[in-house]
């Protein structure tokens, strides 16, 4: 008798994508209703709430992070992580109107990208930044997450996002239940209406992966965003 083969299955990884609003978090409530990530991609962050996330996360694993996204005070994007980082890069280009405000980290085998878009009329030539790179990285182990102050139900920008799935990548919203239905912000101004302007993107190469929203973030008050959770 000879003892039988087993595969050892990995345990997902777990990354969340929070847009933080420049309020500070308490890095334990945000781990727990977060779900509790292996990744955790903080936007908007000025200097001084990057170093309490970073003091704060480290205290509880998450001995990684990313290089700070922007020169400035304002808007940054990190990556925190409990899992060693491969590769740290931030996106960089002359009359860059993104502000470098997008970066991506290989994890294991699969390459993570957290962005923030700019609004309104600062979108164009971003978006024309962000797809030529989806074409090269659309075939591969790539998720890209983040808040791309966009609707998908946006006349203007919304064919951006559907333009991205013509070269395979996968909206997790199309496999959410609920996700045609759900919104992911909703501004403090009256004439401010909820909209889903949080996305998440896997390659082709990833086989399985699902969404999680996490709606708590914003009902409770600690952001005027909910959190997306990707499970790969």
């Amino acid at each position: 008798m000879f003892p039988e083969e087993t595969t050892e299955m990995k345990p997902p990884v777990k990354v969340l994508f929070l847009n933080t609003g420049r309020r500070l978090i308490d890095c334990r409530d945000l781990r727990r209703l977060g779900g509790t990530p292996d990744v955790i991609i903080l936007a908007e962050l000025t200097l001084g709430s990057q170093k309490a996330y970073q003091g704060g996360l480290r205290g509880l694993g998450y001995e990684h992070a990313s290089r700070p996204t922007l020169h400035s005070r304002k808007r940054h994007v990190r990556l925190y992580s409990k899992l060693p980082l491969a590769t740290d890069n931030r996106f960089s280009k002359r009359g860059n109107k993104l502000k470098n405000n997008w970066l991506w980290c290989q994890i294991g085998d699969v390459l993570i990208s957290g962005i923030h878009m700019p609004t309104k009329g600062m979108k164009k030539r971003p978006f024309e930044q962000i797809r030529a790179w989806m074409k090269t990285r659309a075939r591969s182990r790539t998720l890209v997450i983040g808040d791309f102050n966009t609707d998908p139900h946006d006349e203007k920008w919304g064919p951006q996002l559907k333009s991205w799935i013509e070269f395979g990548w996968r909206n997790l919203w199309d496999q959410t239940r609920g996700g045609d239905k759900a919104w992911t912000f909703k501004g403090a101004r009256k004439s401010d209406r909820p909209r889903r302007i949080d996305h998440a993107f896997i390659g082709d190469a990833i086989k399985a992966a699902k969404l999680k929203h996490l709606s708590s973030f914003r009902t409770r008050g600690l952001s005027d965003h909910s959190g997306l959770l990707v499970s790969i």
